[in-house]
Order: structure tokens, then C-alpha cells, then sequence
């Protein structure tokens, strides 16, 4: 992918809230903010009990970290330094009282 489309790869952990502490790294996932939604491959999910609910990619795809994961960990992409970054505050409601 070119750099001007702001595409960029990092080092993440999957890990499954039913199994605290079993962690499997996932090096090389590409962060791709035009995705909406981050593929994890079937053999990680396996490994760390997660059950697959589709079936949709085949082995050797990349694993793209999409917008909703993003999201999700309050993340945001700063595309000049190619890296995730805290996204700050998230505010639970606005006051629209006034």
C-alpha cells in the first residue's frame, strides 16, 4: 500500500476476556482506518478459544486492524509519525439541557 493513503503496521495482542492472561501476539497487522472492521486469523482465534462466527478470509490473508477496533480501544492514527496513539477523553453523554 502507498504511504499516501496512510496505511501503516504495528504489533498487537489478542487475548480472550473469558481466559485472562492467554495472549497470543500478532506482528506485522496492518492498521487500515478505510476497513471497517479487523480480521484475525483462525488459528490465533483458536489458539486463544474464540470461536470463528463467518468464515470468510483464507489462509495467508493479512490481518487488518479496522475503524470499529479502533474505536473500540479509544485509539486514533496519527499518519506523520505512522503510529496508534491514546485518542484522550471519550465523553459518556452531552448535556443538552440548556
Amino acid at each position: 500500500m502507498s504511504d499516501d493513503m496512510g496505511t501503516f503496521r504495528t504489533t498487537m495482542e489478542i487475548e480472550n476476556p473469558a481466559r485472562r492472561g492467554e495472549r497470543r501476539i500478532l506482528e506485522q497487522v496492518l492498521v487500515a482506518t478505510g476497513a471497517e472492521l479487523s480480521w484475525i486469523p483462525a488459528a490465533v482465534l483458536s489458539e486463544v478459544g474464540i470461536e470463528r462466527e463467518k468464515r470468510l478470509r483464507e489462509p495467508g490473508d493479512m490481518a487488518p486492524l479496522g475503524a470499529r477496533s479502533l474505536e473500540g480501544l479509544n485509539l486514533r492514527v496519527d499518519r506523520i509519525l505512522k503510529q496508534l496513539v491514546d485518542a484522550g477523553p471519550a465523553p459518556a453523554a452531552a448535556d443538552l439541557s440548556d
